[in-house]
Order: structure tokens, then sequence, then C-alpha cells
């Protein structure tokens, strides 16, 4: 049997329904377990589940208590569900329901745990929900109807697994345009204090977050931020939008936590990114000759400060003097950078006002080189 996408969403909205009303039921919590790892097994689930999901996660959230600490979710079954027998399955147990019909059949659940806590539903509606997803521009629209319950919910995550709590994050920044108020990455610093990696869907997913929370603040302090960067390390290939991360990072380097603790990776993503950006030119402007004043002052950050004159060189509309000087400066004591700038101006990346100043520079820089190598010999 073919189903429409009408026919879907009746099925759905159907077992929406009948779920609603088991979740505040009392004694309905291990009858609902089933049917959730039922849905879970379903391959290619369709995105429109996740708003249901949401729903029953928020109605899951304000009816259980605490989830104790020594209890996991055991899976009931692990069998491939397909569609259309799944939707046949859903259309038989719900579409009919009546007086005298229990879809949810207690002869079914003799595998659930009889001290099975209600609370752990979360996670595999979670599971069911948004283990499909991943945010980006590609996904479908969600709209999703946020409740005071979305922040205990979410911190309800941490007790399990990373794809689990990548879940979670999913949850958070799925509606892109209605995210929840507040900020669950301060969450996220327990588990980075873990000290190991994150699993590469919950690295995905922290990324997409980073980035789609941005504009509204993390809610977390400069170090925690840099300090999930760093976890992070990732590049090109994992962004959505290179244009902002641009500005974020910039954001970032001009902190106190980030112009000492940001790893010296991002300052090389950024200069890798640049020529596939536009848009960042003023605010890269502004910062130029802020940032190198910082860098010079921070003696050891010589890595950093080649990096960033690179990048400034590139991307700043005028090159004020300071800059020229502190690139002559920064020449003089690590002769080992002047191939690197030679290289750049001969590049094509400069426009041509900065291509025959930075030619300047280095000329100037390799004479004086020169004479330094010669003077013992003149004494």
């Amino acid at each position: 049997m073919v189903y429409t996408s009408d026919s879907l969403n009746n099925i759905l909205s159907h077992l929406s329904t009948r779920t609603m009303s088991v979740i505040v039921d009392e004694n309905g919590a291990r009858r609902l377990a089933r049917l959730l790892e039922f849905l879970a097994a379903w391959e290619k689930r369709p995105v429109c589940l996740a708003p249901i999901a949401y729903k029953w996660c928020s109605a899951i959230s304000e009816v259980a208590g605490p989830v104790p600490q020594n209890q996991s979710l055991l899976r009931i079954q692990d069998q491939d569900i397909h569609h259309d027998s799944l939707l046949e399955h859903l259309e038989q147990e719900f579409s009919s329901a009546g007086p005298g019909l229990d879809p949810f059949r207690m002869s079914e659940y003799s595998q659930v745990p009889t001290n099975f806590h209600p609370g752990l539903l979360i996670f595999i509606t979670l599971e069911v929900g948004f283990r499909p997803i991943m945010p980006n521009h590609d996904q479908p629209t969600l709209h999703l109807d946020h409740t005071p319950h979305h922040d205990s919910m979410f911190k309800r995550t941490f007790s399990i697994d990373d794809e689990v709590i990548a879940d979670g994050v999913c949850a958070w920044i799925a509606d892109r345009d209605h995210m929840p108020a507040g900020s669950c990455v301060h969450y996220l610093a327990e588990r980075v204090a873990k000290d190991k990696p994150f699993s590469p869907r919950l690295r995905q997913m922290n990324i997409h977050l980073i980035e789609r929370m941005w504009d509204n603040k993390l809610g977390v302090s400069e170090l925690e931020t840099v300090r999930l960067l760093n976890h992070l390390d990732f590049g090109v290939d994992d962004m959505e939008d290179k244009e902002k991360w641009v500005l974020l990072l910039v954001d970032v380097m001009r902190s106190p936590a980030g112009l000492g603790g940001l790893s010296i990776h991002y300052w090389h993503l950024l200069l890798e990114i640049l020529p596939l950006t536009r848009s960042s030119r003023m605010k890269l402007s502004s910062s130029a000759v802020e940032l190198v004043r910082l860098l010079e002052d921070a003696e050891e950050d010589w890595e950093k400060l080649e990096v960033w004159l690179m990048i400034g060189w590139q991307r700043v509309k005028h090159s004020g003097e300071h800059v020229k000087q502190v690139t002559l400066k920064h020449l003089l004591r690590r002769s080992s950078a002047l191939p690197r700038f030679e290289g750049l101006a001969e590049s094509g990346k400069l426009q041509p006002y900065h291509r025959v100043a930075l030619q300047r520079v280095c000329t100037r820089a390799r004479a004086e080189q020169s004479y330094m190598s010669l003077e013992p010999l003149l004494l």
C-alpha cells in the first residue's frame, strides 16, 4: 500500500493525540516505551515527526520527576521497520481506535523493566524526532512550540551518551527562527570537561549551535566559549555560513580569553576562509590595528601575530603605518617569515596599493637582514 502525504499526516496526527493521552496517564510510561522503540526503528522517518516528538518531550518533562542516576533506557527490539509496513500498522492501531481498543497493549511490554522511569522516555522520544535531522540550509523549515520545560529537558540529556546529547542540541536549534531563550551551551561545559572527543554527530551539532546562536550571544563566559571551540577543532568543510564564522572568530580573537587561549588552528582557519568570503572587510578593518597592538604586546604569540598581519594586508582597506612598522619589525625578528610575506605580495590576493606597500616592506627587511649578516665581517 502506498501512502500519500495527507494520509501520512492524518495517521501521525491521530498518533500524536493518542500518545499525549497516554503520557498524562500516570501508568502510561511503560506502555508508551514500546511504541517509541517501534518509531525509532523506522528507517527514513519523516521530518514532520520532529514537532510531534517535541510536544511529547515537553509533556513528559512536565509529568516526570528526576531520572535516577543508575537508570538507562533498554532497547526492547532491534529490527528494521520499513515505511509502508509501519504506516499500515499505525493505521490499523490508531485510525480505528475506539472504546475497548487499547493500541498500547500491555501484553506486548513484558520486556520493559518493572522499575522503568517515565523520564527515560525523553531520550528515546528525542531520538524519534531529531536523530534523522541535520540542521542546514537544505533542512525543511521546522516550527517548534517551545515551552518552559525545554531547558530541563535538555539538561536531562547529559546523563546519557553523545548521541542523546546531539538529539537535545538539535531540538534546541532546529527551529532557526524561534530558538528558545537562554542558553544550552553552559551544559556542554560538563561534557567538554570530560576531555574526550565529541562523537562526529555531536561535534557537527555543536558547530551549528554556535553559528546559529552567536548573534543572540551564547550565554556563557568567553573562557567557556574558547574551550568549546578548541574542543571542536573543526575546519572549512564543517561550516555552513563562512561569512558568519569570519565575524565570529574575529570577535573571539579580540576577547581577552580568545587572544591568548584560542587555538592557533583557528587563526590559520580564518586565513584559509577569507578568500571564500566577501562581506567581512569592514569588521576586519575596525579590528586589524587593535589586534596588531594586542598581539605585539603579547610577545610570545609570534605565530598569531604573523597570521593576523597576513590577514590585515589582505582585508584592511588602508594598511596604516603602524601595521607596516609591525610587519617590518616582525620580519627582522623572524627571518623565516620573510618568504611567506614575499609570497603573499606576489600571490595576487592583495589590492595594488597593498601589494606595492608590502613589497617595499619586504625589500627593506631583506636588505636589513643582509646588512645584519654582513655586520660581523665589517667589524
